[in-house]
């Protein structure tokens, strides 16, 4: 999950912190300095792979450090930046959705951790105030947690008055619809218990310990079991029509093999890559050369290695983890994983192209429930093959409903398909009665693709387009007009067969047959 510094270089950032000797010279902004210097030094020991970026902010922003794992790049510019005017958070908060969106592929599946470092004052008054809360442009549209660190003491009048908006942002920044699963939590706010270094490095430390803790589970197939640590660590998820959140069992178990081509391409609520827990003897080798050269986002190493022989590689220990990659990547294959009750998630393997014998595997981690891969049915009831019985399929899958919709492995690679789709079931739409059969062929194709896609969303929007098509029908056109639309708007949101691939969209049946009455 990356994580984006965002540091106030306001005026008011350079005002003096008092102390009991008399010594005037350290500034809320030094300050500020040792807490993002503490807070780096706690992932160089708990989440080096963790991508950080350092974006400085008054009147406007400036991206100081791009997102990277060398910490020591963002600890060399702090002392460089430059000081500005006045603060203006929703500058801010544009600057790193402008940023995040930039770095991460429009980021709109990237969940990304905001921290950011202020005054506790906004230098206007409660007009001003309300006028800020207004133009937050919050929430961004990406899954975001923020959490704001105060360098200030708890007992400032301006804290008190500045709350409602720090409440505020911390509030919207996780709130649908960037965030329709609900795996991303709510961030908090940071106040020391003193305006002091070792006051505000301890706030951090709590937000460290909270927010950036290492995630230990054990990974089990069989006799075979293996210590793993999850990164980043996974978060209570929640999924529309379920009452309550789910959290990942402290054990994984393997339960059974797929064909990567027949796991197809499951929608994931989060991916975590499974790291094995370093052999004794090598402790601290083992973890720094696994973190170093841990790919980057753009899938290159980050180290600049040769290519001799490396003993304290993971790959080259035994490890249950390393048997279980090199097996997977051999047949193809990926492992289901059973992570908890009623939540179920896929374990593929991945390795680095450029070095073969670097590998690691990825976990992800897909919607709770049995329906999470709509083609293959049930998976609480996916079982091996009966070998007695030759005609018998070898895999539950069927080519009308194939997670590819029957074509490319992805029907809607790109926007124009997806619109020219929705366009189709629009134009069938405008020509009821007479496309009512056309309309719901379409409607069918559509909503099963969508469904195995993990895009159910699309329903509830096709279905409000449909809405909007039965409100504008001239006064002119046949009742059945409005009674079709505003069927099919309601069967794509029936929440009894809203993720039901194999229910068939039927048209209302209709007569409007007028029959004569003698008097």
């Amino acid at each position: 999950m990356p994580t984006v510094i965002l540091m106030d270089t306001s005026l008011s950032m350079s005002r003096p912190v008092a102390s009991d000797t008399g010594d005037n010279s350290t500034t809320r902004f030094n300050v500020a300095t040792a807490a993002v210097n503490s807070f780096l030094d706690y992932l160089s020991i708990h989440a080096k792979l963790e991508h950080v970026a350092l974006v400085s902010f008054s009147s406007t922003y400036e991206v100081a450090v791009s997102f990277t794992r060398e910490f020591d790049t963002i600890r060399a510019k702090l002392p460089l930046l430059e000081e500005g005017d006045k603060t203006c958070l929703e500058t801010a908060l544009l600057g790193v959705n402008q940023l995040v969106l930039n770095e991460w592929g429009y980021g709109y599946q990237t969940p990304v951790q905001i921290i950011l470092i202020t005054d506790g004052s906004c230098g206007v008054g409660s007009i001003g105030r309300m006028r800020i809360m207004q133009a937050l442009p919050l929430p961004p549209s990406y899954p975001a947690r923020i959490h704001i660190l105060l360098i200030v003491s708890p007992h400032d009048p301006c804290l008190q008055q500045a709350m409602p908006i720090y409440q505020k942002i911390v509030d919207l920044a996780c709130t649908t619809p960037n965030n329709p699963t609900g795996n991303i939590t709510r961030g908090a706010i940071y106040c020391p218990d003193q305006l002091t270094i070792p006051g505000v490095v301890a706030a951090v430390n709590r937000l460290c310990e909270q927010q950036y803790q290492e995630y230990w589970c054990s990974l089990k197939c069989g006799q075979l079991e293996a210590r793993v640590q999850l990164f980043p660590a996974p978060q209570p998820a929640a999924h529309d029509g379920l009452v309550t959140a789910y959290t990942l069992a402290p054990q994984m178990h393997v339960v059974g093999f797929l064909h990567q081509s027949e796991m197809g391409t499951s929608i994931a609520i989060s991916k975590h890559l499974v790291i094995p827990q370093a052999q004794p003897g090598n402790n601290n080798a083992n973890r720094e050369n696994y973190g170093s050269k841990t790919p980057t986002k753009e899938g290159s190493s980050t180290d600049g290695s040769t290519n001799e022989e490396d003993t304290s590689d993971p790959s080259n220990v035994p490890n249950f983890c390393v048997l279980l990659h090199g097996a997977m990547k051999v047949e193809g294959m990926a492992a289901i994983v059973l992570l908890g009750t009623d939540w179920w998630g896929t374990l593929a393997a991945w390795c680095e192209a450029s070095r073969a014998r670097r590998s690691c595997l990825l976990l992800s981690v897909l919607r709770p429930g049995h329906s999470a891969a709509p083609w293959l049915g049930p998976l609480d009831q996916l079982g091996p093959p009966d070998e007695n019985n030759a005609s018998a399929e070898l895999f539950p899958i069927r080519s009308w409903r194939s997670y590819s919709g029957g074509g490319s492995g992805c029907a809607w690679a790109r926007p124009h398909a997806l619109l020219a789709d929705v366009q189709k079931v629009l134009r069938h739409a405008r020509k009821l009665p007479d496309k009512t059969q056309h309309l719901y062929k379409e409607l069918n194709r559509l909503r099963r693709v969508a469904i195995s896609l993990g895009f159910s969303e699309l329903l509830t929007c096709v279905g409000s387009a449909l809405e909007r098509e039965c409100t504008t029908l001239p006064s002119s056109a046949p009742p059945e007009c409005a009674l079709q639309l505003a069927h099919a708007a309601a069967a794509l949101r029936d929440p009894r067969t809203a993720l039901d691939i194999k229910h068939t969209l039927q048209p209302l049946a209709t007569n409007f047959t007028v029959t004569s009455m003698s008097h």
